[in-house]
């Protein structure tokens, strides 16, 4: 337990609390240091490209990043003994109370900001509104054959295709519009950032602003 000497410290468990009361699962997917730095470093990739972007409200947060990793994939030792005999530290809360106090602070600062899904949801929208576009109006050209042949077997007609393109645009721009209406009462500092958001991933990020209202 956290406060002996060299107890190991298991960060899930260690912020399991602190994930629940913030409506997050913790993670149950194993797998190996090597594996995750590999998909850790495709983010920072990825990230580096948006760069430009990264203020926007919009972006969400990258999935995984390496000192993440490192920081997840070591057992960790805590103990203030050191500290106490060397500089005469002494913890002023609990670390209940200290857990307690750092939960009120993160529950207080995620009602202040933009909340939205995970990433999968936006390379599902973003990918699948992509292929959509490609398949009713770019020549087939390459992979982009392959695009429109599967929407074709789905739809059966080009012109079925471009319909559908046009009715989720037209969606998306309706649910941006009345997400804005609504944040601009319920949300007003983050009003903007809601459009964008919506109108990227429709009811995905709609479903997020709605139950802000509930609460």
């Amino acid at each position: 337990m956290a406060g002996k000497l060299r107890s190991p410290v298991n960060t899930f468990e260690f912020l399991s609390p602190l994930f629940q009361s913030l409506d997050y699962t913790v993670p149950r997917v194993r797998m190996d240091t090597s594996v995750a730095l590999a998909i850790s470093r495709f983010f920072v990739f990825m990230y580096t490209l948006l760069y430009p972007w990264l203020d926007s409200k919009w972006i969400p947060q990258p999935l995984l990043l390496p000192a993440e990793v490192y920081k997840v994939g070591v057992t960790h030792y805590f103990s203030y003994l050191k500290a106490r005999e060397e500089i005469g530290y002494v913890p002023m809360v609990s670390p209940r109370e200290g857990l307690a106090a750092t939960i009120s602070y993160w529950q207080e600062r995620k009602r202040k900001e933009l909340d939205g899904p995970t990433i999968f949801p936006w390379l599902f929208v973003t990918i699948g509104m992509l292929a959509l576009f490609s398949a009713a109006y770019l020549p087939p050209v390459g992979p982009l054959k392959w695009v429109l042949d599967l929407h074709l077997f789905v739809f059966r007609s080009k012109l079925v295709i471009r319909l559908v393109f046009v009715i989720a645009t037209a969606l998306h721009v309706g649910e941006a519009v009345y997400a804005w209406f609504l944040a601009k009462k319920y949300d007003p500092r983050n009003a903007t950032g809601w459009f964008w958001q919506t109108f990227m991933l429709g009811f995905f990020s709609l479903r997020y602003l709605l139950k802000r209202m509930r609460e």
